[in-house]
This record gives C-alpha cells, structure tokens and sequence, in this order.
C-alpha cells in the first residue's frame, strides 16, 4: 500500500492524516493547560488563576516569536521540498532552528534582567504580583524548553511523520500531569510548580522529537545551518502574521483585563481565565487545522498544483465548521462540568462564569473562517495580507468592541465583544482570502501554459 505523502495521494486523505494528530495533540496539549488551572484552582485559589492570566499577555507574546520563527521557517521548508530541493529544506529547517535558539534565549535574559518592570505593566495588584513573579519569571527563563513543541511539531509534519505529534503531545499531558502532582500538591510550590511542570514536560517532549531529525530519520534533516540576513528576513516577514494573530490576541487580553480589574475586580479575571480554558480547546483544534493546512498549501504552491490547494481549502472550511458548531453546542447545554472543576465552591465565580460562557460560545460560529483564512495566506507567502486580518480580529474589532460595547451594554457587552468582532472580522478575511486564491490561480495557471507552449 502506497504511503500518503506531500508528493502522492488524496489530498483528504493527506490533510486528516495531518490533521487528526495535530488536532488531538495539540488537544492533549489545551488539557494541559487545563489541569495547570485545576491544579491552581484548587490549591491556590482564585488568585492563583488570576494570576496566570494576568501573565498570559507576556507568555503569549514569547510564544508568537516561537510560532513567526516556525511558521516562516516551515513554509520556505515546504516549498523548498515542492522544487525537490531537500539540500536546500534541511538547510532552512537547521537555519531556523539556530534563529529560534537565539531569539528565544534573547527573551529568557530579558524576562531576568525586568521582571519586575514587566509585571507592573500587566497592572498586578500588590497581592497578586507576589503570584504572578514566581509564575511568569519561570516562564520566561525556560521558555525555550516551554516552545520547543511548536518547533519541533511543526516541521514533523513537513518531515512526513505527523504521527510523531501523538508522541510528543502525550508526553507533555503525562509530564505535566505528574508534575503537577509532585510540585503543587506534594511539595506546595503554589504556581511556581505549575509553571516548571509544563515547562519540563514540553522540554522532554521537543527533545524526543529532535531525534527525528538526526542522522536522516526522515524527510528533513538537521545539517550544518546555512542563511542569511535575507533567508533571516523572509522566514521573519512571512511568520510575522502567526505572530500578530497571538500578539493581537495578548493585546486584547491584556486590555480586557485591565477593564475586568476596573469593573469587577479580580473574580471577573479569574471567570475569564476559566472562560479562556474553554476557548483554548476550541482554538487549539482550528489551529491544529491550520497546522495541517499550510505544508500541503505551501507543497503544492511550490509544485503549482492549484486543484490541490482548493481542495484542501474546502476540506479545512467544512472541518472547522463542524468544529465550531459541535462546541457550541456542547458548551451551550453542558457548560456546568467545566465551570464547577474550577470554581472550587465559589458560587460568585461559578454564576459568572456561566453568564460568561453563554455568550462568548457564539464565536465558536464565526472564528473557524478567520483563523483558516489567516493561516491560507500565510501559507502562500501573503505574510501582510494575514497580518491585516490578525491584527482587525483581535485589535481592530474584538478591542474595539471591549472600549465601546460596555458603554451601552453594561458588562454583558465586555463578553459579546468577542463573537461580535470574530463576526465582522469576516468581512475582512473572507475577501482577502478570495483576492489571493485568484491572483495565485490565475499566476500558477499562466505558467503552466507558457510550460505547455515551450
């Protein structure tokens, strides 16, 4: 039976067996950050939720480095392979990953060196800040081990083996989940645990990955790294969306929490911090559609294979439907569960919660369109085009909304903000993507016949 690679094969068949392994991974990996909050809620308290989200702002910001560095990286990785350049993939895939060791160990100085500069920033209360420093310090000091998934996860699939993601993935469930265990419950390090567990678990996890491109165990190989301020340039330019979908996203956060603290106080931030729980699983498994969809986009552009990259379109926008209305449903008839693991018998946060979650699940409806549509363009080196509709959803519409709404609605406009600007976010993404299928269509098509001709 012949294996289904970038090369060969159904593109459904090569796009689930993409997708599946990132979805349910990267699932693995939301439930992480889910018992993190478990663990917290019912050791530490309220406070100790609070005061992670207070630090996602920065962590977030870290992470979209990570992911600009990977995703620049893995799209000229991928066109690269389309051409049948492998000399050449490996070289951009090792050049990478010297520039994601650098950058990233660049922030881990910084985060010592301002810590404290940092925190007043995110607006931390004086009782908070006291949880927020031990939480967000570790953090950023370890944020290369913290990232090395995103790196190692996103050229696996590119390196034909999406199925390592399941091993890399459980790994970083079982670690954390013992880890969790022995630092916060056993040992009582409060949110400092919470913080080394997940970043030892995922180190452990990029590491056993990393042998997968040693010695050549697949199709992309680690070798001498080979590039350039311009190869710098591009991997930067063309990853800089990813990174303004997770910036845009941390800016928005951060002003919605700012705006919590002022209105309602630290109980609204930690109801948001359950309610961002939630919102993770369901962004994780549209992102891990996102995953599967650029290598193949970014293959077949680089083959000129336009059929291919309609059809794996098509395939992505139906399957985040599906994803965006079964979560709906579920969280609008089964919330309780979720909310009452977290609450720890706090009915104040419990009731609020629940106020929360039955009006932001309505973006579930909306936000699978602008997140395929982000990482489309990204996918066939449309970096400014992805970047404008990152920067409108989370920015422009949804921390337009967050300033204006609650001035007519009261605090239920602070949660409608959040469907209310992945709806009209659509009527930037949805057209910008149709400009570029066309352009590229209409570019592939007109090479293809001057081929023909000579």
């Amino acid at each position: 039976m012949e294996k289904v690679s970038l090369e060969n094969g159904s593109v459904k068949k090569l796009f689930f067996s993409f997708a599946v392994p990132s979805i349910i991974g990267m699932l693995i990996v939301s439930m992480q950050m889910m018992i993190d909050g478990f663990f917290v809620a019912n050791t530490v308290g309220a406070q100790g939720l609070a005061a992670i989200n207070l630090s996602m702002p920065v962590i977030s910001f870290v992470m979209s480095v990570a992911m600009m560095i990977c995703a620049g990286g893995g799209v000229y990785c991928s066109i690269a392979l389309g051409n049948n350049k492998k000399r050449k993939a490996n070289e951009i895939f090792s050049f990478t990953f010297a520039v994601y060791l650098t950058i990233l160990g660049s922030f881990s100085l910084i985060g010592f060196i301002f810590i404290d500069e940092i925190i007043k920033v995110l607006g931390a209360t004086s009782s908070l800040a006291v949880m927020v420093k031990p939480y967000l310090l570790t953090m950023l000091l370890l944020n290369i081990f913290y990232n090395f998934p995103i790196f190692t996860e996103t050229f696996i699939k590119i390196a034909n083996k999406p199925h390592f993601v399941f091993i890399s993935c459980f790994t970083c469930f079982t670690g954390n989940v013992i880890g969790d265990y022995i630092f916060i419950v056993k040992l009582g390090m409060g949110v400092f645990g919470a913080a080394f567990a997940t970043c030892l678990a995922d180190g452990i996890a990029g590491l056993i990955l990393m042998r997968q491109y040693i010695k050549s165990r697949s199709a992309v190989s680690l070798v001498k790294p080979k590039g350039d301020r311009k190869l710098l340039g591009k991997i930067l330019y063309n990853g800089s969306s990813e990174m303004l979908t997770v910036v845009s996203s941390a800016v928005a956060t951060f002003i919605f929490n700012l705006i919590l603290m002022k209105r309602i106080g630290e109980i609204g931030v930690s109801a948001l911090t359950i309610v961002f729980y939630v919102n993770s699983v369901v962004n994780i498994c549209l992102y891990g559609l996102s995953q599967a969809l650029q290598p193949i986009v970014s293959y077949n552009l680089g083959a000129k294979r336009i059929d291919k990259i309609k059809e794996v379109l098509r395939t992505a926008f139906i399957t985040g439907a599906g994803i965006g209305i079964f979560f709906f449903i579920v969280m609008k008839l089964k919330s309780s569960f979720v909310v009452e693991m977290f609450s720890k018998g706090n009915i104040e946060l419990e009731l609020l919660t629940k106020e929360v979650l039955n009006i932001v699940v309505f973006q579930y409806l909306f936000s699978f369109v602008n997140i395929t549509a982000s990482s489309f363009l990204t996918a066939v080196e449309k970096p400014l085009e992805s970047g404008v509709v990152a920067f409108a959803r989370s920015l422009v519409f949804t921390a337009g909304f967050l300033l204006t709404l609650p001035l007519i609605l009261g605090n239920t406009g602070l949660w409608l903000a959040l469907p209310v600007g992945e709806f009209f976010c659509m009527t930037v993404s949805i057209p910008l993507m149709v400009f570029s299928y066309k352009k590229i269509k209409t570019k592939i098509l007109k090479s293809i016949d001057k081929t023909v001709k000579i």
